[in-house]
């Protein structure tokens, strides 16, 4: 039998602790802003329609007002864009692998054409029993604007997220919000994130990782690689457990947390996707571990 070389050893005893924590887990303890994972899954994918009206701007996005005191958005497939809702679950999954609660609920939801009640002329595009599939999002309650997306914002946390930039102590749970931002959106590929008002802050000042529907592209063009690692140059810190859990991620552990979605028919990403976000998953890896050949890891992985 072959022996491992001793750098073999002791990548597997650094990855082994993470592998563990990043296959898919109940939701039983997780919560997003106080309240139950599983509530608000349960709530936004069953509970019954009061109403509902679009709030979209350049697609049909639903708010649905439900019984209760839960609300959802509902994103739909359309001949506009496609299949895109389910780019919105995959990065609600993805979150869970990672460890993190920042990506508000997502599932999926089919609802009737009568319910809706949309005209004729829609974009939603609906099944032969006349229900339209789509992405149900728990609707956070209060949003605001978190001050990161301006140029002058970008600027600032780009210098402070440098080796050798300063990070005032007030500012070390937004700039690990931020950095853990940038690694989450190059593993989605997001194009979409920094166009505007798309990084809001909750009630309670943390970062809302929300309108992922642009991530998950396929095929997965060089250009657009170029542009997710010219995002993610922008941080040389990063929280080294987010790191490890996307280290484990194989695709067996990806598709199991997908499956985890109740439309066994629509999952949330195809193989060619899981293929695409492992690409980049391993792009990731060779920048942060070229900067921890640089700098040594305890400048690096600022946050645990």
């Amino acid at each position: 039998m072959q022996r491992r070389s001793l750098l073999g050893v002791m990548i597997s005893a650094m990855v082994a602790p993470w592998a563990a924590q990043a296959q898919p887990q109940g939701g039983g303890g997780r919560r997003f802003g106080g309240i139950a994972e599983d509530q608000l899954l349960r709530a936004i994918r069953e509970g019954r329609i009061v109403s509902r009206r679009n709030v979209g701007s350049t697609s049909v996005n639903l708010r649905l007002d439900l019984e209760g005191d839960i609300d959802a958005a509902w994103k739909p497939r359309s001949s506009t864009h496609g299949e895109k809702y389910r780019a919105e679950i995959a990065a609600f999954r993805l979150n869970r692998i990672l460890g993190l609660e920042r990506v508000p609920p997502v599932i999926s939801r089919s609802i009737g054409r009568r319910q809706l009640g949309l005209p004729n002329d829609t974009v939603v595009l609906f099944e032969r029993d006349n229900t339209a599939r789509g992405a149900a999002l728990y609707w956070v309650p209060v949003l605001r604007d978190s001050g990161i997306d301006r140029p002058a914002d970008i600027e600032r946390w780009s210098r402070a997220l440098r080796q050798g930039g300063r990070i005032e102590e007030a500012q070390h749970q937004k700039m690990e919000e931020v950095s853990t931002l940038l690694v989450f959106d190059m593993l989605t590929g997001n194009w979409d994130r920094w166009s505007g008002s798309n990084v809001p802050a909750g009630a309670d000042g943390h970062l809302i990782y929300r309108d992922n529907n642009g991530g998950f592209d396929e095929p997965f063009v060089d250009a657009s690689m170029r542009q997710s690692l010219a995002w993610l140059r922008r941080a040389q810190k990063f929280r080294r457990g987010v790191i490890e859990r996307a280290r484990a991620m194989t695709a067996a552990s990806v598709e199991a947390e997908m499956a985890n979605d109740p439309d066994a028919a629509h999952r949330p990403l195809s193989e060619a996707q899981v293929r695409s976000l492992l690409r980049r998953r391993d792009e990731l890896l060779r920048y942060v571990d070229g900067l921890v050949t640089r700098h040594g890891a305890e400048r690096v992985y600022a946050w645990a």
